[in-house]
């Protein structure tokens, strides 16, 4: 299982926004609420339940990517990543700069895991 955690966004570009976050693994797609303002907060975990093996690719880039935004990601115990900001930005046009920040937390857990406090 796969679980992300959206904490908050900030920074977020624009005049009475209505942001809302989708979180897309193998197929499965989980939606946040519908927030108000620049510096929302959202705190909605979803969790995704597959076979690894049929996912493997999507996880493995699902996890390279949130290495890749956030920098120093540092992987405890269970495979997770706790309370990290990424950085947004436009993957159309790499010159424009921040587009805001966002929150998050994201673990793997296999069969008998407990999840990270």
């Amino acid at each position: 299982q796969i679980r992300v955690r959206i904490i908050e966004g900030r920074q977020l570009p624009g005049n009475n926004i209505k942001p809302v976050v989708k979180v897309h693994i193998c197929g499965q797609t989980h939606r946040t609420r519908i927030k108000r303002g620049n510096n929302p907060f959202f705190d909605e975990v979803s969790g995704h339940t597959f076979e690894i093996a049929h996912c493997l690719y999507d996880v493995w880039h699902f996890v390279t990517d949130i290495t890749r935004a956030s920098g120093d990601i540092c992987f405890i115990s269970g495979h997770a990543v706790m309370r990290k900001w990424l950085l947004l930005s436009d993957p159309e046009d790499t010159n424009s700069g921040a587009k805001g920040y966002m929150k998050v937390s994201m673990f793997v857990l296999g069969a008998g895991d407990e999840p990270p406090v």
